[in-house]
């Protein structure tokens, strides 16, 4: 009931400040999606007659903000969508199966995400980002058993924003069951596919992939921290600016429309390096627990360190690879779910109160800004070393550890089978599952 009440809190307060703060933390809602739901409804489909900056499922929710709302009250409708698409995944974590071992640590994680949310401020709820937040949750929770559906939850909400497309990829890479990932996954590409094509769509449905790759570097990016420094300390040539072409700030100078090209490649190279990393991992026989949350992560964050954009509602993005690693290995992610608290804070603490300080290039706004990327790039840092290769000699070493101190769960595999053993112990143990397992089927995959 606490937990219950606090969901309920948190998100009254956060409805109150993007309806009603002269910020207007709602601007990309009642300005940006407002006027693609009008443009839809005059026949003029974004991403089928028109291109469209975002994939084309991402028009439902805001469709569906004008039912519930209508007209007048869009906003109240578009809040009210997102929350109760969180009070949904918000269930699933507290209510569901509340005798299982891990019942507590999924209320960990529960308390975690709300913590979250309350430290991000309004971007939590005000963006499509949050759509995807509790669908990418949902797909967690069901990975290990029905990874048809977590293949199909995570497909969907990579068509809403394209990060869940990173956990899916990591979720393929570890997973034993991949080819039913995948099938949930093609599924749901063929949902969304054949009526857009129908419609005559054409181009214009993957118009969001290159719509927005001739954009600057945005003033949040990681990558624009040493620019807007610069500018901060009016060095010629360095300026933060407002684009009408893209709707948002980016730092204009030398170097800089270089260092927005060199990102994409960048991108591209960073997480194919930390692909190849989670293979050597794997073949090592690192476990599902330990390799699969640090491995999202790591991916998860390489979207947005690697970005020319650094938008206040990326931070979501990181809620539902911590609330799994809570779950399933919470010692070893309470250090990162503290870093990100903290980063939650620093972005509401620069946006939107504060963001005057960050485009005028203010020195004050721009430390801020700098501390936020600074501790996102620590987090990454600290992702790999999650993820980082151990010697077989160690992982037999902590195999042969774990097997004396978890006689309960070796005992479950035997009697259930490696692959129903979490119906039965705690996921904080299923590291010995996963490396019995291995001894007996070859390494984790």
């Amino acid at each position: 009931m606490t937990l219950w009440l606090a969901f309920a809190g948190v998100h009254y307060v956060l409805i109150l400040v993007n309806l009603y703060s002269l910020s207007n933390p709602m601007g990309d809602v009642f300005q940006v999606y407002r006027g693609w739901v009008d443009q839809a409804q005059l026949g003029q489909v974004p991403g089928i007659d028109a291109t469209f900056v975002y994939p084309l499922p991402s028009l439902l929710p805001m469709l569906l903000a004008d039912v519930v709302g209508g007209q007048a009250n869009y906003g109240l409708g578009w809040l009210l969508v997102v929350a109760a698409g969180n009070a949904v995944a918000f269930a699933a974590l507290t209510l569901w199966r509340p005798a299982a071992p891990n019942a507590r640590l999924r209320q960990i994680a529960a308390w975690w995400w709300l913590a979250l949310m309350a430290l991000l401020g309004p971007v939590a709820l005000g963006r499509i980002d949050a759509v995807s937040v509790p669908i990418a949750i949902l797909a967690l929770l069901a990975l290990r058993r029905r990874p048809e559906i977590a293949g199909a939850l995570l497909t969907f909400g990579a068509w809403l924003k394209i990060w869940p497309a990173a956990v899916f990829a990591a979720a393929f890479i570890v997973l034993r069951h991949r080819l039913w990932l995948a099938a949930g996954a093609v599924v749901v590409c063929a949902a969304v596919l054949i009526p857009a094509l129908a419609l005559g769509g054409g181009s214009n449905v993957f118009s969001f992939v290159t719509e927005q790759t001739g954009r600057g570097l945005q003033v949040e990016a990681v990558a624009a921290t040493v620019p807007m420094w610069l500018a901060s300390m009016q060095i010629p040539g360095y300026d933060a600016y407002y684009s009408m072409e893209i709707l948002t700030f980016q730092v204009d100078g030398p170097g800089t429309e270089f260092v927005s090209a060199l990102l994409t490649p960048v991108l591209a190279v960073a997480v194919l390096g930390v692909v190849l990393l989670a293979l050597v991992s794997k073949r090592r026989g690192m476990p599902f627990t330990r390799l699969f949350p640090a491995l999202s992560l790591a991916l998860v964050l390489s979207f947005i360190v690697f970005n020319k954009v650094g938008s206040p509602q990326f931070i979501t993005w990181l809620a539902p690879v911590i609330v799994f690693g809570l779950i399933v290995d919470v010692r070893r992610f309470a250090l990162p779910a503290g870093i990100a608290l903290c980063i939650a804070w620093l972005t509401q603490i620069i946006y939107p109160g504060n963001y005057n300080f960050v485009t005028d290039a203010h020195s004050a706004g721009v430390a801020l800004l700098a501390g936020r990327n600074g501790l996102l790039v620590v987090l990454l840092v600290w992702s790999l070393w999650a993820m980082w290769p151990r010697s077989r000699r160690g992982v037999g070493t902590a195999s042969a550890r774990a097997s004396r101190t978890a006689a309960p769960a070796v005992s479950a595999v035997r009697e259930h089978g490696a692959d129903r053993v979490t119906d039965v112990v705690d996921l904080e143990q299923e590291s010995v599952v996963a490396e019995v397992r291995s001894d007996r089927d070859g390494p984790v995959s």
